[in-house]
C-alpha cells in the first residue's frame, strides 16, 4: 500500500492582453483518447503538452468509454470546463521505501514573455479524494508551484531526478485540501527574462502595470535621517509593508543594511516587491592625538567596503604615522561621503628621571625633576613601601622634595591624560 496526493490539473490559458499565449490550454485537443493507466506519455496524447521527465502522468476526460479507468467518471472531481483535465501525482511516498515522486508537464508558449513586464499567474487545482486503484488518498499537498525556463526540458532517462531544480515563479502556500473541490493558485510576477516555456498548467496574463520602474536597492549614509522606499505603481489598489504600513512609500532610518518587502495589490493580484538597503557607516581615524617624540600611531580604519584612500595617494588598510601632520582617509562610494582626518603632533615627553632626591639644602637634587613636563599637565602620586600615598599633585611642577617624609625608598607615578602615559618607577629620599 501506499500514500499519494493525486491531482487534477486545469490550465487556464496564458494571455496577453486578451490574447491567449497557451496552447490547448484547456487540453481539448487530443490526438488520442487513453483507456488505461500509463497507456501514453502526454506528449502522445495531447497536443502541445508534454511530460519534461519521464512519469506516469494521465489524461483524465468524459470524452472516453464509460468502461475506460480515464473516464472523469471513476474521480470524485468533474472537469471545471471543458471535457479534459491532467491528473498529477504531487507526491508519492511509498511506504518501507523512503522514496518520493513527483509529475509535471510543460508546454511552449505561443510567443516569448517580456522580460521586465508583469503577469498574472493562473492555475486550478483540485485534491482527488476517492480511493483509486487501491491507492489511498490521505495526504494534502502545498506549495504548487509555476516554473518558467529558456528551454522545454526533455530528460528521459532512467536516472531523471523526481525534482525539477527551477525556480517556482508563482507557489501557493496554502494546503489544497482533499474536498473535491477547484481552487484557483495565481499571483504576480514580474518577469527576469524572455522565457518561452513553463511547467504546469497555468495562465499568464500580461498586465498594464509597470513595476520595472521599482528599485531594487538603495543606500542610507551615516548622517542621513532617513532614505525613501517609493513603491508607487499606476494603477495599483493598495500596500502593505512588513511593518504593516499601507502607504505607497515607506521611510527607513534603521541603520543596518537589510531588506524591506512590499506587497502591492491590483485589481487581479498582487505582487510583492524587495528593496534592499545598503547602510553606508562613517570611517573614523579617532581622535586627534599628541605622542611623544620617537612613538609611532597606527591607524587602522574598519570599514565595510573595505577600501581606502589616503591623502598621500596610498591605499594602504594600515597607515604607520611617526611624524606630525594631518592625515586623511576616504572610503570610496558613489552615493556617500565616506571621510576621516586626524591632527597627530609630538612633544618631546619625560627624559632622564632621577633615582635620588636629597632635600638637604645643598642645592643638588634638592627636587624630584622630570624633563620636559612643562609641555603636559602631569600629575605625580608618591607612595610608601606599605601603598599609602604620601604625596599627590595634579598638576606637577617639579616642585617635590620629599622633605616632610622619613628617608627611605618611595615609589611614584607619573600620569598624563592628555598623552595617555602612565610612567613608575622609585625614588630614593635621603638626607
Amino acid at each position: 500500500m501506499r500514500n499519494s496526493v493525486l491531482f487534477l490539473f486545469l490550465a487556464c490559458g496564458l494571455t496577453l492582453k486578451g490574447q491567449n499565449l497557451v496552447p490547448n490550454p484547456s487540453f481539448e485537443n487530443y490526438q488520442r483518447l487513453p483507456c488505461t493507466l500509463n497507456e501514453y506519455l502526454v506528449q502522445h496524447i495531447l497536443e502541445n503538452w508534454q511530460q519534461p521527465i519521464i512519469t506516469t502522468t494521465d489524461y483524465w476526460n468524459n470524452l472516453s468509454a464509460a468502461t475506460c479507468i480515464l473516464n472523469s467518471s471513476n474521480t470524485d472531481v468533474a472537469p471545471k470546463t471543458g471535457q479534459g483535465v491532467i491528473g498529477m501525482i504531487t507526491a508519492d511516498i511509498s511506504m518501507g521505501l523512503n522514496t518520493e515522486y513527483k509529475e509535471y508537464v510543460e508546454v511552449a508558449l505561443t510567443e516569448k514573455l517580456k522580460a521586465g513586464t508583469l503577469y498574472n499567474v493562473e492555475f486550478y487545482a483540485a485534491s482527488q479524494s476517492k480511493k483509486l486503484f487501491d491507492i489511498a488518498q490521505v495526504l494534502e499537498a502545498n506549495n504548487l508551484g509555476v516554473a518558467f525556463s529558456n528551454t522545454l526540458i526533455s530528460d528521459f532517462s532512467s536516472t531523471s531526478p523526481n525534482h525539477l531544480l527551477l525556480k517556482s515563479f508563482v507557489k501557493a502556500e496554502n494546503i489544497i485540501s482533499a474536498n473535491n473541490s477547484w481552487q484557483k493558485i495565481g499571483g504576480c510576477f514580474n518577469s527576469e527574462s524572455a522565457y518561452q516555456y513553463f511547467v504546469d498548467d497555468v495562465s499568464v496574463e500580461e498586465l498594464p502595470y509597470n513595476v520595472s520602474r521599482l528599485s531594487n536597492g538603495t543606500t542610507l549614509c551615516s548622517g542621513q535621517d532617513f532614505v525613501e522606499l517609493n513603491a508607487f505603481v499606476d494603477g495599483a489598489t493598495g500596500y502593505h509593508w512588513q511593518d504593516g504600513s499601507q502607504a505607497s512609500s515607506f521611510n527607513v532610518s534603521t541603520q543596518a543594511t537589510k531588506d524591506y518587502t512590499v506587497e502591492i495589490y491590483f485589481n487581479e493580484c498582487s505582487y510583492k516587491h524587495k528593496f534592499h538597503v545598503t547602510y553606508i557607516p562613517d570611517v573614523s581615524l579617532g581622535a586627534d592625538t599628541t605622542l611623544c617624540a620617537g612613538e609611532v600611531l597606527k591607524l587602522a580604519p574598519t570599514h565595510p567596503i573595505n577600501e581606502y584612500l589616503w591623502s598621500d595617494g596610498s591605499s594602504d588598510a594600515v597607515k604607520i604615522i611617526s611624524g606630525p601632520g594631518v592625515y586623511a582617509v576616504t572610503v570610496p562610494s558613489n552615493d556617500c561621503t565616506v571621510q576621516d582626518s586626524i591632527d597627530v603632533k609630538f612633544l618631546d615627553c619625560p627624559g632622564f628621571v632621577p633615582n635620588i632626591v636629597t632635600p638637604n639644602e645643598d642645592r643638588y637634587n634638592e627636587y624630584f625633576v622630570f624633563e620636559n613636563i612643562e609641555n603636559r599637565i602631569w600629575s605625580l602620586e608618591v607612595f610608601n613601601r606599605w601603598g599609602e600615598r604620601v604625596y599627590f599633585s595634579a598638576h606637577y611642577e617639579n616642585n617635590w622634595s620629599g622633605a616632610e617624609l622619613s628617608e627611605g625608598i618611595y615609589y611614584y607615578k607619573l600620569v598624563s591624560k592628555a598623552l595617555n602615559k602612565e610612567l613608575r618607577g622609585w625614588v630614593n629620599v635621603k638626607f
